[in-house]
């Protein structure tokens, strides 16, 4: 909750400096909504595909003939169903946690407050349904028209007329920002853009990555299983690489969403509409290559290996090989991965679960490094606002060590399996990605960075920020 006594003086305070609280300098424009509209069409097209997807996939099991194919599509489509299902449970629950922590530290300025019993209760009912994003959506918009509308001109005395918003614009204004108290104090808050961008994010990893990953393993391993010869398997494929479109254009849109809404909680100048796009073709090259490469690494199957199989315990041919399945092997290369990046995170020496004063909170810490070490798995991420120049150049040189170390083994022992175009394409797609997303960030922060002239300034210092 606010001090109300600290809140009095500082209203005090700024009125006798004829000044006004810094939440008038809040906005809501045209770019802003397009952008929420933008957020509502994925979480909309998601919601569409998946359904689409499982329908297809329980389709494809239902309609095969023979048991063991049967069993294998069915437990496809299981899987689907809990890689949507779980981070949509997993998400709605932190949105209620966070509109129940805004109520504890906005207090009065808390949109629950605003809001009848009824109104309440349905909000809590559309999370149970796991549509909450979606009315977090719709909240930012109809707070940012309100906040717009909420204006008036207050005279001063010899100040002459000043601009102030009203109680309600109040409200809205403090919905809209970010990390200041809305009338000047150092409380950190949590509100309604932030949280939202943050559950973007979340959804993007938790969901959209492993099911870009497992759809394109399954593009692979459809193929040797299912004949073609039933209409619903072009169906199938189609939907599966529509959803893989989606998905990395979802992740790519929320990184992007996410960068602009930190720039405006620091606060500093917003995306412009270009260096928006770039950044976007940046996050989707990137992600694109990277899942490729890994689905691409999961695939391989051996003479022996069973191809039906996702995964299998090691064992031993009839030559007394030991053989071990890819996709475990792509588990275990990702699990060092992650470790990997979570141990080079931690010695960032990162502060971003600090508590009101401060004070550094070890154990949230580590497990806040823990988190950001796997979304590093798919993609970088710039976690202090500090010269990261060298922590790019390091990520990227790593990962396209991994991708083309991944899309090379796949050559090797898929040689025989798939045309020499189909591999050749594959490998250079793979490749081309990285290159055209490294050129998309040497762009961006050459010509499009809002800070590109402070960049310039100072390249001995390997700034870059984002």
């Amino acid at each position: 909750m606010f001090d109300k006594e600290l809140t009095r003086d500082i209203i005090s305070e700024q009125m006798s400096l004829n000044q006004p609280p810094p939440h008038i300098e809040a906005s809501f424009g045209f770019m802003g909504a397009i952008g929420v509209i933008i957020n509502i069409v994925f979480f909309i097209m998601d919601i569409i595909s998946d359904g689409m997807l499982a329908f297809v996939l329980f389709r494809q099991a239902e309609n095969a003939t023979q048991e063991k194919i049967k069993a294998m599509t069915m437990t496809w489509f299981i899987i689907t169903i809990c890689i949507i299902i779980i981070p949509m449970v997993i998400l709605n629950i932190f949105s209620l946690l966070w509109y129940w922590q805004n109520k504890v530290c906005l207090g009065d300025y808390c949109v629950l407050h605003k809001m009848s019993t009824s109104q309440v209760i349905m909000r809590v009912f559309i999370h149970i349904i796991l549509l909450g994003p979606l009315i977090r959506y719709i909240d930012i918009i109809r707070y940012g028209v309100k906040m717009q509308q909420e204006v008036k001109e207050v005279e001063m005395g010899e100040s002459g007329a000043i601009l102030r918003r009203t109680p309600k614009g109040e409200v809205h204004a403090v919905l809209q920002m970010n990390n200041k108290h809305p009338l000047g104090s150092d409380l950190l808050v949590q509100v309604i853009s932030r949280d939202t961008s943050m559950l973007d994010m979340m959804h993007s990893f938790l969901q959209d990555a492993p099911q870009l990953i497992f759809q394109i393993y399954l593009l692979y391993r459809s193929p040797e299983i299912i004949t073609g010869s039933d209409s619903m398997d072009s169906l199938t494929i189609a939907v599966q690489v529509w959803k893989v479109f989606l998905g990395v254009m979802a992740i790519s849109w929320s990184l992007v969403s996410y960068q602009d809404e930190l720039r405006r909680s620091i606060p500093k100048e917003k995306l412009s509409c270009g260096a928006t796009i770039v950044c976007l073709f940046w996050r989707a090259t990137m992600i694109a290559s990277r899942v490729t490469a890994i689905a691409t690494f999961a695939s391989i199957y051996q003479k022996d290996d069973d191809s039906t199989a996702l995964f299998s315990l090691p064992k031993r041919n009839n030559e007394g090989e030991v053989i071990v399945s890819f996709p475990l092997i792509t588990v275990i290369a990702l699990v060092l991965h992650w470790l990997l990046m979570t141990a080079w995170i931690h010695a960032q020496s990162t502060n971003f679960c600090a508590s009101e004063q401060g004070a550094r909170r070890p154990v949230l810490e580590l497990f806040y490094n823990f988190v950001m070490g796997a979304v590093h798995i798919f993609c970088y991420i710039n976690l202090k606002d500090t010269p990261s120049r060298r922590r790019m150049v390091f990520f990227y040189t790593l990962t396209l060590i991994e991708n083309s170390a991944m899309i090379t083994v796949w050559y090797i022992i898929m040689e025989v399996r798939y045309s020499p175009w189909f591999q050749i394409t594959m490998i250079f797609s793979t490749e081309v990605l990285w290159v055209l997303g490294i050129c998309s960030v040497i762009g961006y922060y050459a010509f499009l960075h809002p800070d590109k002239d402070n960049l310039g300034s100072s390249r001995n210092q390997a700034s870059w920020h984002n």
